[in-house]
């Protein structure tokens, strides 16, 4: 169940492998293009990994898009990349009927410290590094539902590499992460608890949001994506019955480029938390514990 697939080179050196490919989450072609980068590079981090090549995907309808606008996306692309402070090698193309971009992406780590998504300890605290609400922005961006701050907002944490967070991880010391992408923050923290064996309590109320997430989960205006996660995961975890309908949907709202989600000794969990957020990653937040044995979600007020 990891995240990104680990190849041992020798004793001490591993590779970290993976590739995210994603259709287009901002009308701006710049801001797109960083945002493939990043989350294509989160894999890589979730699993205390250096990134230092990537590969290029980018389908589009030919006669349809302007070149400027392909260049826009690979100028936003290729900056974030330098920002990762790994290299684009090369890619690939293909004629296609919309836009998809994505990066496949190699790291490198030390094969004996490698952070998978199958490591929580009982009396871990659970630290979530980015805000959600994602999923549902963007689908309302395009219905012209959201004002202004509320979009940039989105695209500031879209864009937002989790290299800062994966460093704070590391240098603390941490038992298990993953990030929180397609399948939502509850699909995913069910995906690490299940292969950790062990219950996850995670208190709704503490979760990080976008506060303009909040009136449009309150409209129903989530992407299929969101729906489908939550028809899955509905009967898979336990939900307090002070936890509304609303709440329930934006935890399982599908994230593009979302934070990590840390589990970390409970001796430690402050000082990451501190860490986190002296390095600017203020969303971060605690927002439950690993509680015994199982492979289960509980979500609580």
């Amino acid at each position: 169940m990891d995240d990104a697939g680990v190849y041992a080179l020798d004793n001490n050196l591993a590779i970290v492998q993976t590739i995210d490919v994603i259709t287009p989450v901002s009308d701006d072609p710049y801001i797109f293009g960083q945002i493939v980068a990043a989350n294509s590079l989160s894999d890589i981090y979730a699993m205390g990994a250096k990134p230092i090549t990537a590969m290029v995907f980018l389908s589009f309808p030919v006669e349809k898009i302007e070149k400027e606008i392909i260049g826009k996306i690979l100028k936003g692309l290729a900056d974030k990349v330098k920002e990762a402070e790994a290299v684009i090698l090369g890619g690939h193309t293909l004629k296609d009927t919309e836009v998809k971009c994505g990066l496949a992406v190699t790291g490198i780590c030390d094969r004996n410290k490698v952070i998978t998504n199958s490591n929580a300890r009982i009396g871990d605290k659970l630290i979530l590094t980015k805000p959600l609400g994602i999923g549902i922005i963007t689908t309302a961006i395009k219905a012209d539902l959201v004002p202004e701050e509320t979009i940039s907002e989105a695209h500031y944490y879209m864009c937002q590499l989790n290299k800062t967070a994966m460093e704070k991880m590391l240098s603390v010391g941490v038992n298990s992460a993953t990030d929180i992408t397609g399948f939502g923050l509850l699909g995913h923290a069910l995906e690490m608890a299940k292969a950790s064996r062990v219950d996850f309590h995670i208190y709704c109320h503490k979760v990080p949001m976008i506060e303009g997430a909040i009136p449009l989960a309150k409209e129903g205006l989530f992407p299929g994506g969101s729906v489908k996660n939550f028809l899955y995961l509905k009967e898979k975890v336990y939900f307090s019955s002070g936890v509304s309908q609303e709440w329930q949907m934006l935890l399982c709202d599908a994230q593009t480029s979302g934070g990590l989600l840390i589990a970390v000794s409970d001796s430690k969990a402050e000082r990451l938390l501190k860490g986190l957020k002296e390095a600017g990653l203020r969303a971060s937040a605690i927002i439950g514990e690993v509680a015994g044995e199982g492979g289960g979600v509980k979500v609580l007020p």
